[in-house]
């Protein structure tokens, strides 16, 4: 029973997405890719995981942060969001959102798919 509670605590993310509107160019986010970094290490460190990305887009950019439990990153979030203010971009935080990974039961193989027939046109263009 115990091990089934861990395998799906250990399967549940949380993402969360800091929108920056309007996008800014990427030299500018020299400190707080140096943020994301040290946060990924410090969470590899104590065995959680944690990992953010910048993602450039045309209309907008986004922080994206994917973690296993969303309250101890509460230091992290400060210190991106007093970033954000010191390069006076305008920013909006949306969620923490739950999802979670739909991996395949251990010791099990996935279904083959059945083999396709083939057309009678098919088979006289392979034949040719």
């Amino acid at each position: 029973m115990a091990a089934t509670r861990q395998r799906r605590r250990a399967h549940a993310r949380w993402m969360y997405a800091y929108e920056l509107n309007p996008p800014q160019p990427e030299p500018r986010f020299k400190k707080i890719r140096t943020l994301l970094r040290r946060a990924r290490a410090a969470a590899r460190r104590s065995g959680r995981l944690w990992t953010g990305r910048i993602v450039l887009e045309t209309n907008i950019t986004h922080i994206l942060v994917v973690t296993d439990n969303p309250t101890q990153v509460n230091a992290l979030d400060q210190a991106i969001e007093a970033e954000l203010q010191h390069l006076n971009m305008g920013f909006a935080l949306r969620g923490p959102a739950r999802f979670a990974l739909s991996l395949p039961k251990p010791g099990r193989r996935p279904a083959k798919k059945p083999a396709r027939a083939r057309t009678r046109v098919q088979r006289k263009a392979r034949a040719a």
